[in-house]
């Protein structure tokens, strides 16, 4: 038990240690990017920021909730039943 809450406050705590790299790498970037004093490269460089420094958050994002996962052993949980079905004739329930 008490494992698993310091496994948990550790993952808390890299989460935002890889979000907090994440952000001050974007940053640095942009400041880097806006610098450029060609346009057409400029543009170029601003939209690949922008693709990249997206898809950086969302791999924070992913790799964090995967530890979390990981962690916490819910990965294994069953699925929870269906509803059962309604007849066709019946009034919808709202």
């Amino acid at each position: 038990m008490i494992g698993k809450l310091i496994a948990g406050a550790l993952a808390v705590l890299a989460a935002a240690a890889v979000t907090v790299a994440a952000m001050i790498c974007l940053i640095k970037v942009t400041t880097i990017t806006l610098a450029i004093e060609n346009l057409p490269l400029r543009i170029l460089a601003v939209a690949a920021d922008i693709i990249l420094g997206t898809l950086l958050l969302l791999a924070c994002i992913y790799l964090t909730t995967r530890l979390a996962v990981r962690i916490l052993g819910v990965g294994q949980a069953e699925f929870p039943p269906l509803p059962d079905q309604t007849r066709q004739d019946a009034p919808p329930r709202n």
